[in-house]
């Protein structure tokens, strides 16, 4: 995503054959390596476009393979909702070839895409994309087209970006506004084709990431499936930055958070509320949740989390969280209009299991985890966000919400996730729909086993469910380079040192497109 401020617009399975212009992506979760789908009822033909994603969580991203030329060529991305280009990485990019770009980035280029092997392959503008995100990271080359097929349906002559300078070794598909691309003048981008070219009745879709031990979530393109969010459907108008004639993020109204228990057993801990409402922008490009100090500090107290400079820059927790307050949660407030409650254990991030001997001794618990609410204080102290007041809602919020993007009637809908379900009850978003409906999801969680596991399967040429495997990969998205050792440290150390700067580079820098 671009950054726009006003009010600081921030950062980057149907069942049945009544969705007819429905286009879905299953998303997984898996380690690197481990291919992971789900099998799916028939569906019509051009009903419903099912794309395994991956959920790595110390990658920070969902992953989707796709296919790009004639013939295809199968390439990883990053899905991100808070970003608007989709580009890949060329062959012959920098980081694909320099062995000392790979170290200092600690990445490695996945599969990549070569324009000469593609009889569709056009090139548009030379020299013309360029890409920056929060994190330090990027991407520069060339704006092309070419044949873009997931899961089975095919985009003809989709406009990407071709990266041959990269800091990431997988490419991004970004699904924001075409007003927030990198590009000069806005371009029809993912979104844009999917409505134009009639896979889809609208340009909205729906995210239900699941929670984090879960091996399955979906993002549903011009539906919403009923069977995965609890109670009503509240809408959200998506706020635009000042003077703007269109948004240029998926920024909502916010107006605070609380930590209570839900079992009524205690009371609650205390309400950290802003003054007024602030731009929240909700990103599934982002591993980690961002909010003010002024309301992170209290939460930070009551829960024992501390901010730790020397070795990671970020604010960790005990780990005890993860199992001790099963009924303890964060409940965000979106004006009265609508309350995501997220399980406390959904914050904990287990990420240093083997890098506990490199945490300073004033930490105050001996088993330490990242907190998935960080302060925005470091991005404010930066001349990239010099004096904005933001908040960024990512996957450690989104995993217990079930989030609608409507960028034709700019709203967000939003609900409490129906965790784990296995319901699936899709409503269809037309072209004549004015608005998102008022819709009511389940009545309750649902409780089951997590979700199975399934072989990739092929929709073929008469319709069908089309599915598509995609192996999970680590996301290096951050800057190497080397941390201050507590007390200094032997070789084996700084090895172990750089291991964790790569892991926090994952989690600790938002996609935002600068």
């Amino acid at each position: 995503m671009k950054l726009s401020y006003g009010a600081a617009a921030l950062l980057a399975l149907a069942s049945g054959t009544s969705a007819q212009n429905v286009v879905q992506f299953d998303l997984n979760r898996g380690l690197p390596g481990v291919r992971l789908g789900s099998a799916h009822p028939k569906l019509s033909r051009r009903a419903t476009l099912t794309s395994d994603l991956v959920n790595n969580i110390t990658g920070g991203a969902y992953y989707v393979d796709v296919s790009v030329g004639t013939p295809g060529q199968t390439v990883s991305m990053v899905l991100d909702t808070g970003s608007s280009d989709a580009w890949v990485v060329g062959t012959r990019a920098n980081l694909c070839i320099d062995r000392k770009l790979q170290e200092y980035y600690q990445q490695q280029c996945l599969a990549t895409y070569n324009p000469a092997r593609s009889s569709s392959y056009k090139m548009l503008y030379r020299n013309s994309f360029n890409i920056k995100y929060l994190d330090g990271g990027g991407a520069a080359g060339d704006f092309i087209t070419d044949d873009f097929t997931i899961a089975g349906t095919t985009i003809k002559s989709l406009q990407m970006g071709y990266a041959r300078q990269t800091s990431r070794g997988t490419g991004i598909l970004g699904i924001g506004f075409n007003t927030s691309e990198s590009a000069a003048v806005p371009y029809p981008n993912i979104i844009d084709q999917l409505r134009d070219q009639g896979k889809i009745g609208t340009k909205a879709y729906s995210v239900w990431l699941n929670d984090r031990r879960s091996q399955t979530g979906t993002i549903l393109f011009g539906g919403i499936d009923k069977g995965k969010f609890i109670g009503p459907l509240k809408i959200l108008p998506i706020i635009k930055a000042d003077e703007a004639a269109t948004p240029t993020a998926f920024d909502v109204a916010f107006y605070g958070m609380s930590v209570k228990y839900t079992n009524g057993s205690k009371s609650d801990i205390r309400t950290s509320l802003s003054n007024d409402k602030l731009a929240a922008v909700l990103d599934t490009g982002s591993t980690l949740s961002y909010l003010p100090e002024y309301m992170t500090s209290q939460i930070f107290t009551e829960l024992g989390a501390v901010t730790e400079s020397q070795v990671t820059g970020l604010t960790l927790i005990d780990c005890k969280y993860l199992t001790s307050e099963p009924d303890l949660v964060v409940s965000f407030d979106f004006g009265g209009t609508a309350t995501i409650t997220v399980p406390v254990w959904e914050l904990v991030l287990d990420l240093l299991a083997d890098y506990q001997y490199l945490m300073p001794a004033d930490i105050p618990f001996d088993n330490v985890c990242v907190f998935g609410i960080q302060s925005t204080t470091g991005f404010e102290e930066s001349q990239v966000v010099e004096n904005a007041t933001f908040a960024l809602l990512g996957e450690t919020f989104l995993r217990s919400a079930y989030a609608v993007y409507d960028l034709d009637s700019h709203q967000i809908g939003i609900a409490q996730a129906n965790l784990n379900s296995t319901d699936v009850d899709i409503v269809e978003l037309k072209a004549e729909d004015k608005g998102l409906p008022t819709l009511i999801g389940a009545l309750a969680q649902q409780t089951t086993n997590p979700p199975r596991t399934t072989t990739p399967t092929d929709g073929g040429g008469g319709g069908g469910t089309q599915t598509v495997t995609v192996t999970a990969t680590p996301d290096n998205a951050g800057r190497g380079g080397s941390a201050r050792l507590p007390g200094g440290g032997g070789a084996g150390d700084l090895i172990a040192v750089m291991a964790i700067t790569s892991i926090f580079a994952l989690v600790g820098g938002a996609l935002v497109a600068l």
